[in-house]
C-alpha cells in the first residue's frame, strides 16, 4: 500500500472517529435521565438543592425557570464545526488554500440546548419532559 493510500485511509478513519463523538452520546443521556428520575416525587425547593447537573459534566443556565407547576433547568451544549480548507490551483500550478464560509475563524459555533422540564403538582414532580434539540 503506498503513502497516498495510506494517507486517505487514515484520514477517512479520522473523520469517522470525530463524527461519531461529535454526534453519540448514548451514555451521558442515560446517565442523564436515570439521575432525574431521582428526583421525582420530590419537591421543587428539595430538587433546586440538590440537584447538580454540572457533576455529570453539563453546561447549566445559573437559575432554573419556575412557574407554578414547572421546574426548568436549561442545558447548554456548545458545538463546535470546523470549517475546512478548500484546495484550488492556480494558474502555474501551485496550491492555494481557500477559506470557505466565515471569514472570520476556521470553525462556526453553535449553541444548542435541552429543556429539562419537572412536572409539578402542589409543588412536588410528577414527571419530567425533554424539549430541544440537544437532548
Amino acid at each position: 500500500m503506498n503513502t497516498a493510500t495510506r494517507c486517505k485511509i487514515g484520514l477517512l478513519c479520522l473523520i469517522v472517529m470525530n463524527m461519531s463523538a461529535c454526534t453519540s452520546h448514548p451514555r451521558q443521556s442515560i446517565d442523564l435521565q436515570e439521575y432525574l428520575k431521582g428526583f421525582l416525587g420530590k419537591s421543587s425547593n428539595t430538587i433546586r438543592q440538590d440537584i447538580n447537573l454540572r457533576s455529570l459534566g453539563f453546561q447549566v443556565t445559573n437559575t432554573p425557570q419556575k412557574t407554578s407547576n414547572q421546574l426548568i433547568y436549561t442545558i447548554l451544549r456548545p458545538l463546535n464545526i470546523p470549517i475546512p480548507m478548500v484546495t484550488n490551483v492556480d494558474m502555474r500550478g501551485n496550491s492555494v488554500a481557500i477559506q470557505s464560509g466565515n471569514l472570520g475563524g476556521n470553525s462556526y459555533d453553535l449553541n444548542f440546548n435541552c429543556k429539562v422540564i419537572f412536572q409539578l403538582k402542589n409543588d412536588i414532580a410528577q414527571s419530567i419532559q425533554y424539549e430541544g434539540k440537544a437532548c
